[in-house]
């Protein structure tokens, strides 16, 4: 079997929903890729991360790959209500902001 260097949405999408994709040292997965994986509830991990920290989500749909318990993370907090995100990533570091119709309000 052929070791893949880069994951496009197709490939995501051919998995099954909430399983998992691992990345192994060099892979990459395309923005589309990703996005498809969040919809799809599959983790998204880097081959030797404990997926801690990873913007992936989990079968469970939280974004922290499961370390957390249901409710008690921003990602899982997002995914109990429908509403409009803004999500900002800096120095490694992302918030977010909840759009409201008079503009954005931090989301905790």
């Amino acid at each position: 079997m052929a070791i893949k260097e880069l994951y496009t949405e197709a490939d995501v999408r051919a998995l099954p929903r909430g399983s998992r994709l691992v990345l192994r040292a060099g892979a990459l997965a395309t923005p589309a890729a990703l996005d498809a994986a969040f919809e799809r509830g599959i983790a998204v991990v880097r081959e030797g991360d404990s997926g801690a920290g990873s913007a992936a989500t989990s079968s469970a749909g939280c974004g922290c790959g499961g370390a957390c318990s249901p409710g008690s993370c921003t990602w899982s907090k997002m995914l109990s209500s429908d509403a409009t995100y803004v999500v900002v990533v800096s120095g490694g570091r992302a918030s977010v902001a909840r759009m409201t119709p008079s503009g954005p309000v931090p989301f905790a």
